[in-house]
């Protein structure tokens, strides 16, 4: 075998198993990549998402996402490179660019960098103050070790409390569920991690003030980088990859015929006059 760059990488990734160790390795887990039915958009929740600049995004996914091919994304993945992020074919090199996420899924490109503190410390008070509530904290029997609990909420805590909204709740309370419901889809689709169970509390903060312009787009971008990193190198059954995988797979549908569907059909729905809520051409 020709060592292509770094053979640190090489001795871990999955084509080093499958060529050299004749393994026969199963197709990744693809983690969530659409928004669940259970928690329903509502209308009143619009102007303030537009105000992130997420909501031509939200529309795309809150409506519908397509059907993954695992077989297809995890044989692409197999071909990634993690010291030049992109993919080595046969034919040379490709790889997702931010021109590709803004096309695709709509997300802003321009503004501000998403950066932020990742200290967790004290992040039960600040999620109260934000939405109202916060998980419970594990109960510890006399002389048992105390769980480490990732700093977030499950998913399933999530649509339990926040599903929806009361029709005669206060602007204050709608914002509230709006900031919610941002914040379950972008950890479900953009920022979808390995086990896919848990919206990470950092996600929520950075929805503390809608108008921060914030750059998703670079975000959706560095994130899927920086997952399928790992999940190249991942060769046990339950290894899973996350990051953006409806990014991935419409990206590999525009330019490779391998797993693309034969056709997709869409429905029309009320844009209400707004042009960012209307389907992107790659989504169509």
């Amino acid at each position: 075998m020709v060592w292509l760059l770094n053979n640190v990488y090489d001795v871990e990734h999955r084509a080093y198993f499958m060529s050299e160790k004749k393994m026969e390795l199963t197709p990744l887990k693809i983690r969530s990549h659409g928004a669940s039915s259970v928690m329903q958009y509502d209308e009143r929740y619009t102007p303030y998402i537009e105000m992130t600049g997420l909501l031509p995004f939200v529309q795309l996914v809150s409506r519908s996402t397509p059907n993954l091919n695992v077989a297809a994304l995890t044989s692409l993945i197999d071909r990634w490179r993690p010291e030049t992020h992109s993919f080595h074919l046969r034919t040379g090199e490709m790889t997702v660019t931010l021109q590709d996420v803004s096309m695709i899924t709509a997300l802003p490109i321009e503004g501000k960098p998403l950066c932020m503190s990742t200290d967790s410390e004290g992040w039960r008070q600040q999620m109260e103050a934000l939405i109202g509530m916060s998980p419970q904290e594990p109960e510890v029997e006399d002389g048992g070790k105390k769980d480490r609990v990732p700093a977030g909420a499950p998913f399933t805590w999530i649509a339990a409390n926040f599903a929806h909204c009361h029709e005669d709740a206060d602007d204050e309370v709608i914002q509230r569920y709006a900031r919610v419901y941002m914040w379950y889809v972008i950890s479900r689709t953009i920022f979808a991690d390995g086990t896919g169970k848990n919206a990470p509390w950092m996600w929520l903060k950075a929805l503390t003030v809608f108008d921060n312009k914030f750059s998703w787009g670079s975000a959706a971008l560095a994130y899927l980088y920086r997952q399928l990193d790992d999940a190249c190198r991942r060769t046990t059954k339950d290894g899973g990859v996350g990051g953006c995988m409806l990014l991935l797979s419409v990206w590999s549908w525009e330019r490779l015929p391998v797993g693309r569907p034969k056709s997709s059909q869409w429905n029309t729905w009320d844009d209400h006059d707004n042009p960012v809520r209307q389907p992107t051409w790659a989504y169509k």
